[in-house]
Parts: structure tokens; C-alpha cells; sequence
């Protein structure tokens, strides 16, 4: 029990070495869950299990910097509200997806709704110039998706050089 603690529970501390360790296996799950939007596990079970893994991710990122900012002698706000927007992020990541997915056709909607959204925004955000205002929302769509994940990877960079407590209290 004690090793999901260390993941799913923001009580306690962590030093930069290992919050720095555990941090990148949750930037690589939340990666590699990537992989759950592909087209035989859309066709099967839908967006649940990324959610499921995109969700479970967040909560360990969490923990992870309330642990190493307690530990650091600062308060876990700036984590939650970092959380709280990647949340967001994947939440309308997932509302755009499913939108596209209907618009792509078919009984096989869902598994090309997610591949195809996900060209069609980096096309969008490319500048084809014959698109007009949809390319500005969907330029837009994709910053509103991707700025959220540059900042929790921002924060844990910031959070991961920050003093642990050997170097808050004089021995």
C-alpha cells in the first residue's frame, strides 16, 4: 500500500530526486495513453479507458508536487490550479474529439474522429488559408489544449529545483 501512497496520496514529502523520477513515469503514462485513442480501442470501449488513464495521471501529478512543495516549504495552490487546467485541457480535448468523431462518418466514426480531429487541428493551427474563421477556432482549440500541458511540464521543472527541507530548517 505503500507505494500507491506514494503516487495517489499528497500527504507527506519528497525529495527532487525522486519526485523528479516519479514525475516523468506520469508524464510518460499519460503519454503512452495516447495510444488507448487508437482505432481498435475506440472501436471496442471509446474514449473511457484514456479518460480513465488521463485522469488517474493528473491525480498522481498531483500528489507528486503537493508532496515535493510541502517539502519545499510552499503551499500545494499553484499545483492544484496547474491540475485543475490540465484537467481541463483533457476534458476538452475529449469534447472536441467527440464532436469530430460523428463528422468523420460511419460506423467507424469514433476511430476516425480521433485521428482525424486530431490532424484536422494541426492543420487548422498550420494556416490553410482557405478555412477562415474555423481555422482561427481551431488554432485556437489546440492552444487551449496543449498550453495547459506546457505549463504543468513548466511547473514540474520549477517545482523539481526548489530547495528540499534539508535546506529549510538549520540543523
Amino acid at each position: 500500500m505503500e507505494s500507491l501512497a506514494f503516487w495517489f496520496s499528497p500527504s507527506g514529502r519528497i525529495a527532487p530526486k525522486p519526485f523528479a523520477r516519479g514525475i516523468l513515469t506520469v508524464y510518460g503514462a499519460a503519454a503512452l495513453s495516447l495510444l488507448l485513442m487508437s482505432a481498435p480501442v475506440m472501436l471496442r470501449v471509446g474514449f473511457a479507458p484514456f479518460a480513465l488513464v488521463q485522469a488517474l495521471a493528473c491525480w498522481a501529478w498531483f500528489c507528486l508536487h503537493a508532496k515535493r512543495l510541502r517539502d519545499a516549504g510552499r503551499d500545494a495552490g499553484a499545483a492544484l490550479a496547474v491540475a485543475v487546467l490540465y484537467a481541463l485541457a483533457i476534458v476538452l480535448l475529449l469534447l472536441v474529439l467527440t464532436l469530430a468523431a460523428p463528422l468523420r462518418g460511419g460506423a467507424q466514426a469514433p476511430a476516425a474522429g480521433a485521428a482525424g480531429a486530431w490532424i484536422g487541428l494541426f492543420a487548422l493551427a498550420g494556416g490553410d488559408s482557405d478555412l477562415g474563421l474555423f481555422g482561427y477556432v481551431g488554432a485556437g482549440l489546440l492552444a487551449l489544449i496543449v498550453l495547459p500541458v506546457l505549463a504543468a511540464v513548466a511547473f514540474s521543472i520549477w517545482a523539481a529545483t526548489r530547495g528540499g527541507a534539508a535546506t529549510l530548517d538549520p540543523p
